[in-house]
């Protein structure tokens, strides 16, 4: 791949169109939870796929939101004791991974779309919680609307 399928300005169009929240009910995570929570947007009356990738372990928890028509990510969080290579060095530990055209083209590896940050950076927070983590990309990301989720892959037991 020698380009991306999207720009950075595609990529915060996206992000932007999602104007919907999650509900408010509790959930359980058990140890070795993962799957996909498919997100629906809508820009001008046209709907948007995106999902949400999901794992949770004591001490490892990744949250990535993609674009599903391009499988690009868009935001990224990693709560874990690994690291991202960026173009400019490591970034260790808890870090938010955000898309980047100019990454990419920095990297030049035809893969990495993205930038690693450690948190806390710019609205995110730093944390060891899976659902503190999950509402910050739902804040980041505008997903406002219950009805916008289905989860696909369910290890997440709703009480």
């Amino acid at each position: 791949m020698e380009s991306l399928d999207l720009t950075d300005a595609d990529a915060h169009k996206l992000i932007s169109i999602l104007k919907k929240t999650v509900s408010k009910n509790k959930y359980v995570l058990t140890e070795g939870s993962k799957g996909r929570i498919k997100i629906t947007g809508k820009l001008d009356g046209i709907e948007h796929q995106f999902v949400l990738y999901y794992m949770y372990a004591i001490d490892n928890i990744h949250l990535n939101f993609a674009d599903s028509s391009t499988g690009y990510t868009l935001v990224r969080i990693n709560l874990d004791s690994s690291f991202h290579n960026n173009s400019d060095g490591k970034v260790r530990g808890h870090r938010v991974e955000l898309f980047s055209e100019t990454e990419f083209k920095a990297k030049h590896d035809t893969f990495t779309h993205y930038k690693a940050y450690p948190l806390p950076h710019n609205s995110f927070k730093d944390c060891d919680d899976f659902f503190t983590a999950l509402q910050q990309i739902f804040d980041y990301t505008n997903v406002k609307n219950h009805k916008s989720i289905s989860f696909i892959e369910n290890n997440i037991l709703s009480i």
